[in-house]
């Protein structure tokens, strides 16, 4: 539903062009999964609006539409008082730099998440800005019709969100003791993070191990301790997290590329490695 509608804090000569889901078509629908929850939206003759938070990053507010591009180069959003709200309310949370013709609108952080609670509370929250051939700058109104129901399954999906990110693990070492090819407690404990977390990422295309010594001892058994360690990484992800082998690559490189120095029991330990990288 389009409609005009004369904003308290305009000039009472210029009307703004409103976009608000009429009380029957507003609705948020909540998509939920261990490493994302979003929440959606559908402004009618406008576009699609969306919270969303993947594990391990903040919320962001995301505003898209294809037939209101932005003319000039920033965008407002604000909160207000609902008409049947008793105290008159304006606040601008973000004035946001956009370039000609935008048509997605990204507010991050604590805008996006002041936005949010106003919807709780029962405000709108509205964007505003200039578009392309209009005279009028334009108003998208967030209803907070069906916002709360909607908002539970949301803050429960969070709640339950796996605790590791593709960041947090994208990288990722396990160590080993002097001579040996073994996953000690700590390193199955550690291994067992990433494993858990690869059962729900179903979006890892490639694994790569790199495998590693300390130059202590004979470079025929350092060769071979390098290929034992990178194969029992391998195994453990193929047994544990329930990987494809055909996505894992294996090199082995002894004591060719040490991150520390050999000569101190510290940098020995740090170069006795497996190093882990999970490519989407």
């Amino acid at each position: 539903m389009k409609f005009l509608l004369f904003l308290l804090f305009a000039s009472p000569a210029i009307a703004n062009t409103v976009f608000q889901s009429a009380v029957h078509q507003a609705k948020w629908e909540t998509e939920a999964s261990a490493l994302a929850c979003a929440l959606h939206h559908d402004v009618t003759d406008y576009g699609h609006v969306s919270f969303h938070r993947h594990n391990g990053e903040a919320i962001k507010l995301t505003i898209t539409t294809q037939d209101h591009p932005a003319a000039h180069n920033t965008v407002d959003l604000v909160i207000t008082n609902t008409p049947w709200q008793s105290e008159d309310v304006s606040q601008k949370l973000l004035t946001l730099p956009v370039t000609y013709g935008q048509r997605e609108f990204v507010i991050e952080g604590n805008a996006a998440r002041k936005a949010l609670s106003a919807l709780q509370l029962g405000q709108f929250v509205q964007l505003q800005y200039a578009t392309q051939g209009n005279t009028q700058p334009v108003s998208i109104i967030l209803s907070n019709v069906q916002f709360v129901p909607a908002m539970r399954e949301f803050q429960t999906c969070s709640d339950q969100m796996h605790p590791d990110s593709f960041t947090d693990l994208q990288y990722f070492n396990v160590y080993f003791e002097s001579e040996k090819a073994i996953l000690d407690n700590k390193a199955s404990g550690q291994m067992q993070r990433l494993a858990d977390y690869l059962k729900i990422d179903d979006s890892i295309k490639r694994i790569i191990i790199e495998s590693h010594t300390d130059s202590f001892g004979r470079r025929e058994l350092n060769t071979e301790l390098s290929e034992q360690r990178a194969q029992i990484v391998k195994s453990f992800l193929i047994e544990q997290a329930e990987v494809d082998e055909g996505i894992i690559e294996t090199h082995s490189y002894r004591d060719t590329k040490p991150i520390a120095n050999n000569k101190t029991p510290a940098g020995r330990a740090q170069n006795r490695r497996s190093e882990i990288r999970l490519i989407r």
